[in-house]
């Protein structure tokens, strides 16, 4: 980051004025208004707070409470605030200071003696934890030439008082950039190079594990080793209490003497970190937690946040499937992954149940989001009144990349929860309010869009997907499970054609008069087909439907498969759940009731004639401006679904079997790397 000659002057001057002030007042004196500055700096930087926040729950997850992580961050603000001050010390650091204030641990001057014994120099690696400007200091001092590898940052005049200040107690810096062969030749001369390694290591770093998630880390120290022969220590220095400290030397890290290259420089980062994490759990106040370690990493965590209702859950799914497709596109070409064990996929998903505490609250988390200021990070609060205990506490333990909702009553707390963490929210469906353009992205059925009044040009809305229709989950193709269902059923013929009822919706209705007719249709279609029929109805489909269906199927000897949600009829399996994807596998025509958009989107998805009819339910219930209408309309026009009257569906089941035996019709089934929405996202991401 670079300031102007105006702005860095000021702070220069501040710099040397605050110097100059801290060798007339007692150290602790100087870090208590240290740690006073960390507490404006957690106030006023609500960017990096939530960045650290971020980060925590990504290494701690749920090991913490909301108020534990809380004080952690106040802790780490504080802790910075008393490094600051502690640089600006650097000139009055003598033996003296460091016998009062620096302690070592025990073993750790052997193992630094030990290590330069062997004439090759040594290697120091730590990280932004506790107050490292004073390893380098402390080794000078006591002795130990160092040098110290720098990375400048944009503050010429800032920087070369900071290289006066380390210069001034022995040190020589090497600025980053410069040519390896300084360390080389300090490391030849027996001296002691310095090196700071703990911050992302972007595409061109070496990937390893770091708090249980793969973190690209810059391979430099280990590769300086392997080409020198020197010895790396892993130092650190760890706060107790002010300006008190202890300095830690470990063993030297055992780099394998034998494979390539790559995986010598990947074992010795991978056991380097190891260490650094046994550190930070310890003292987890003292990492720089602002920066963003995962950033380049391959694995990403989702956040499926769901109100219970099946179809809402089945599209979250959907987008998960789609999600972890094309990242795992955009991830072939990664060569840090060759070599790499990692025994779970890269994208983990997490689901949790959203429930409020009553309508009032939903509302008023709605007002909110709706009318905060965007990425607003003060939503936690509302949160805490609005949702349930168990909800709410699933939400603050979570930790995700991204997060994606589906429905109304989802998208508030996805905006607020997903602002708070700093992850990325998608939203599927459309949602006026909140609107839609509030989240990173928003995936919309185009049905939904059509004569809403609310203009969608694709160039002006970059955050915006559109889809045919909802979205389905991938088929998966398994033979054992599709054979154990065909003799559980104890089906004898060659065909079978599934039905699958919805039930009254806003906008749609499904009445008595109509379900019989589709059914008496099919029961002849199956007579001239020779076929069994597979019936399943769902939460919404009234009891006197379901009531007619057992009367009507219950025992007839074309119905194989009766499953009555609300009815508790589980028609021979273990669990009703299973009825949906068993008629999805062994039906050869699938017959949805249109009432149910996911539903008709999931059975296009399995490369089967699909037949729908309109529901009824008179015409206050059933418009041809209705979003089903549009839906079914569109995609017969397309020729991707029948739509037939409910006394025609049989005469349609019949014709789309016949047809699609004698000539196939294009599957619906798209690969998956091809699938637009796939394709969409690995671009996008």
């Amino acid at each position: 980051m670079k300031a102007s000659f105006f702005t860095e002057s000021i702070l220069y001057s501040l710099a040397r004025g605050l110097s100059a002030s801290l060798r007339w007042v007692p150290p602790r004196w100087g870090l208590a208004f240290g740690a006073r500055m960390g507490d404006l700096a957690h106030l006023l930087l609500p960017g990096r707070r939530r960045v650290a926040l971020r980060n925590l729950k990504a290494a701690f997850g749920d090991a913490y409470s909301p108020a534990q992580y809380e004080r952690i961050l106040r802790a780490l603000f504080r802790h910075l605030g008393m490094t600051l001050m502690e640089v600006a010390l650097i000139p009055r650091i003598d033996r003296a200071y460091l016998e009062e204030w620096i302690q070592i641990a025990p073993g750790s001057r052997e193992r630094l003696e030990a290590a330069l014994s062997k004439g090759r120099g040594v290697i120091f690696v730590t990280g932004h934890f506790g107050s490292w400007e004073l390893i380098s200091i402390t080794g000078a001092i006591l002795g130990y030439p160092t040098l110290v590898l720098a990375r400048e940052q944009g503050w010429p005049r800032l920087n070369g008082l900071l290289t006066r200040y380390r210069e001034s107690k022995g040190c020589r810096v090497v600025r980053k950039g410069f040519p390896i062969r300084e360390l080389i030749r300090g490391l030849e001369e027996k001296r002691i190079v310095g090196i700071l390694s703990d911050q992302d290591g972007g595409r061109n770093g070496v990937l390893a594990p770091f708090f249980g998630r793969l973190a690209s880390t810059a391979p430099g120290v280990i590769a300086l080793s392997i080409h020198t022969g020197a010895p790396v220590l892993p130092v650190f220095v760890v706060r107790r209490d002010g300006p008190a400290h202890t300095l830690y030397l470990e063993e030297p890290l055992r780099i394998p003497e034998e494979g390539s290259l790559e995986e010598r420089v990947q074992a010795g980062i991978a056991q380097y970190l190891r260490i650094l994490e046994g550190y930070v759990r310890r003292f987890p106040a003292q990492w720089l937690w602002l920066h963003r370690r995962w950033k380049s990493s391959p694995e990403r965590r989702v956040l499926l946040l769901t109100d219970g209702k099946p179809g809402h859950l089945a599209q979250l799914k959907a987008f998960s499937e789609r999600l972890e497709t094309a990242w795992a596109v955009r991830s072939r070409g990664d060569e840090r992954l060759k070599g790499v064990r990692h025994q779970r996929p890269l994208v983990q998903v997490q689901t949790v149940r959203v429930a409020y505490r009553n309508r009032l609250c939903r509302s008023l988390l709605t007002l909110v989001a709706g009318a905060a200021p965007r990425r607003w990070p003060g939503g936690g609060l509302w949160l805490q009144l609005a949702l349930t205990p168990e909800s709410l506490q699933a939400l603050q333990a979570a930790h995700a990349d991204f997060s994606i909702s589906c429905g109304a009553g989802t998208a508030p707390v996805n905006l607020l929860w997903a602002w708070g963490i700093g992850a990325k929210a998608v939203h599927i469906t459309r949602t006026r309010f909140p609107s839609w353009r509030r989240f990173h992205l928003a995936v919309i059925p185009r049905h939904d869009l059509s004569g809403s009044g609310d203009p969608f040009p694709s160039a002006a809305s970059p955050n915006l997907f559109v889809t045919d229709g909802a979205l389905a989950p991938f088929p998966k193709s398994d033979a054992a499970r599709l054979e154990g269902w065909r003799q559980r059923l104890r089906l004898t013929r060659e065909r079978q054609v599934g039905l699958l009822l919805g039930g009254p919706a806003q906008g749609a209705g499904l009445e008595l008069d109509q379900v019989q007719k589709v059914v008496e249709g099919l029961l002849e279609a199956c007579e001239a087909l020779d076929a069994e029929i597979l019936v399943t109805s769902s939460r919404r489909t009234p009891v006197t439907v379901e009531e007619w269906l057992k009367r009507a199927l219950g025992g007839h000897p074309r119905c194989r498969l009766l499953v009555l949600v609300n009815g508790k009829e589980s028609g021979g399996l273990q669990d009703p759940q299973e009825a949906v994807p068993c008629i999805f596998g062994l039906a050869d025509a699938l017959v949805v009731s249109g009432d149910s958009i996911s539903m008709v989107s999931e059975a296009m998805a399995h490369s089967k004639p699909v037949v729908s009819f309109l529901p009824n339910g008179g015409r206050r219930f059933f418009s041809t401006g209705s979003k089903y209408h549009r839906f079914l309309e569109g995609l017969s026009a397309q020729g991707r679904v029948a739509l037939a009257p409910a006394d025609k569906v049989g005469q349609a089941v019949r014709a789309a079997v016949i047809a699609s035996e004698t000539k196939p019709s294009p599957p619906n089934e798209v690969p998956r790397d091809s699938d637009p929405l796939t394709e969409f996202l690995a671009r996008w991401l």
